[in-house]
């Protein structure tokens, strides 16, 4: 029974949340689209998060979806402030000007702020794509194709939260 309630009590500090990142609208002004989205549950201090992107050139036949699955800390009690790793990031390119080995194995760093509403959250982040610099090739290749797809990237998520 106490293990029970400890359960429900440590349960109210997990929230799921879901977010898409709203500088993805850049995709009106240049020759490609971009479309991040993700799910994360937070316990406490602890964030796992599923990346979902999606990236199309209109001037290339270049199309790239990745996955992964990253891990955030919030050191600072309260403050919203983070620092993030992916522990795994799967990209698959398609088309025909796509690479010949399709699949791409890369990492990325984020530092951001979690900014909280009731049921809403705003979060300004700082990403850096292939932080080990293992696959600076075929992301120069994308970088090309998709201009929004940078080493280094701002973003502003917006979500809600469950």
């Amino acid at each position: 029974m106490l293990c029970m309630v400890n359960f429900a009590l440590s349960a109210s500090a997990a929230a799921w949340q879901a977010g898409v990142d709203l500088r993805c609208i850049d995709s009106s002004f240049y020759p490609a689209l971009r479309l991040d989205a993700e799910a994360s549950y937070r316990f406490r201090h602890i964030r796992v998060t599923l990346p979902i992107r999606y990236s199309h050139s209109y001037d290339y036949d270049l199309d790239f979806l990745e996955a992964g699955l990253a891990v955030s800390v919030y050191p600072f009690d309260g403050f919203g402030f983070y620092a993030g790793v992916s522990l795994l990031r799967l990209g698959v390119f398609w088309g025909i000007e796509a690479p010949d080995d399709n699949l791409l194995f890369f990492s990325e760093a984020m530092i951001g702020w979690t900014i909280e509403f009731p049921y809403f959250y705003l979060e300004p982040r700082i990403s850096f794509t292939d932080v080990f610099s293992s696959e600076e090739s075929r992301l120069a290749e994308l970088r090309e194709a998709v201009p929004q797809y940078s080493r280094f990237r701002v973003s502003l998520i917006a979500g809600f939260t469950i």
